[in-house]
């Protein structure tokens, strides 16, 4: 094996490929192992999640166990909060990305950072990767691998080096590519009311949200959202999106968001308060401006808004404002043990590359982890 040629060669250094990589050097039989990352440093999504805390998995997710065992076999320890969101124990994301990069070193892996692959390619006996450097800015000489892992996640969040390359490499191997589009996303107001609903821009509340596509519920979520100058976010809106159809061309389908801003009370309770109290209105159950904005004449109507505003929606944001991408690598063409393709032998797939999302609380990470994990057992 030449100075240019590798056993593994791991493309993306996220939560899976550093996953991949810890799991892949402590086997007995582990070769040598090189990890490719396009950005600066590896772990930069990691740092972002949980709002700088990392929300490292959740009590009900699948592979839970699997998850903390390995964290704690890295020194990490899980602290569980509401709805069984696991954290760090420090609180801090930087112990979650700390623990994973001080493994590798310990296990002597060698990354290069600042390199973009631009190339992935089946060659005899195993495959050819190619990459730009940073740098000095320059196409460094292409590489040869035995097995390659793509681990480059989906197109959510570039800022933090996901550019959607995977996506390229898996279909000059072969694969299909279902539909991407941004998901975890704020919902971006219908052009008709975008000006109604500017005025509530920076108000949050709890609340039950339903999204209704065609007059039929697709999706219910509850918890807090916020209101923007041009979209609904929030943790319960993000959970919604996961679901949003592809595009609203022409208003078809037809999509709104139906809240509850007063899930604690019923309708009738709010109706006697408002005739009760007509010039404090609503002002004792929700944020001023949003008890102001549902005002009417009439209280029967004003309790009724306050329990069934109707947001018609248009669409997602962008990949800038997604933590998740929807669509990517069928499933059905990745072994679901061991990650590696069913199509091209020796290539593999972990994390967000592989077609899935799941709403917020820890969940998408789990998958990110343990796929990685897997995968770098069988590499």
């Amino acid at each position: 094996m030449t100075n240019q040629g590798y056993d593994v060669v791991i493309v993306g250094g996220g939560a899976s490929g550093l996953c991949a990589a810890v799991s892949y050097l402590r086997r007995a039989d582990a070769g040598r192992l090189l990890l490719l990352e396009a950005k600066g440093e590896c772990g930069l999504k990691i740092l972002a999640t949980g709002n700088g805390r990392c929300n490292v998995s959740n009590l009900s997710a699948d592979d839970y166990g699997e998850a903390k065992a390995f964290f704690e076999s890295l020194g990490v320890l899980f602290r569980v909060e509401e709805g069984g969101r696991a954290y760090p124990m420090s609180g801090r994301a930087l112990s979650v990305q700390g623990a994973l990069l001080n493994a590798l070193r310990e296990l002597g892996a060698e990354i290069r950072t600042g390199c973009r692959v631009t190339v992935v390619r089946k060659a005899i006996g195993g495959f050819e990767v190619e990459y730009e450097r940073a740098a000095p800015y320059d196409r460094a000489p292409a590489l040869r691998a035995n097995r390659v892992l793509l681990a480059t996640g989906g197109k959510a969040g570039p800022a933090y080096g996901s550019f959607g390359d995977g996506y390229g490499f898996a279909r000059k191997l072969g694969h299909s590519v279902e539909s991407i589009r941004p998901s975890l996303v704020p919902l971006v107001y219908a052009e008709e009311c975008k000006e109604r609903f500017s005025v509530l821009k920076g108000v949050r509340a709890k609340a039950k949200a339903e999204l209704v596509i065609d007059g039929h519920t697709a999706a219910n979520a509850a918890g807090e959202v916020q209101f923007t100058q041009d979209a609904l976010s929030g943790i319960v809106i993000f959970d919604l999106s996961v679901v949003m159809p592809k595009s609203v061309i022409e208003g078809r389908p037809r999509v709104h968001v139906v809240l509850d801003l007063v899930p604690g009370a019923d309708e009738d309770r709010l109706s006697d308060l408002l005739e009760a109290h007509p010039e404090f209105g609503l002002a004792g159950v929700m944020d001023k401006r949003l008890a102001d904005f549902l005002r009417t004449a009439d209280a029967g109507e004003t309790a009724a808004a306050a329990k069934r505003l109707v947001v018609p929606i248009e669409g997602t944001k962008g990949w800038k404002d997604a933590q998740a991408t929807r669509g990517g690598v069928p499933l059905s063409e990745i072994n679901p043990e061991t990650g590696e393709s069913l199509i091209c032998p020796g290539l593999f797939f972990a994390g967000e590359i592989a077609g899935r999302v799941f709403i917020c609380g820890g969940y998408n990470l789990t998958f990110a982890w343990t796929s990685g994990i897997r995968a770098g057992k069988y590499l």
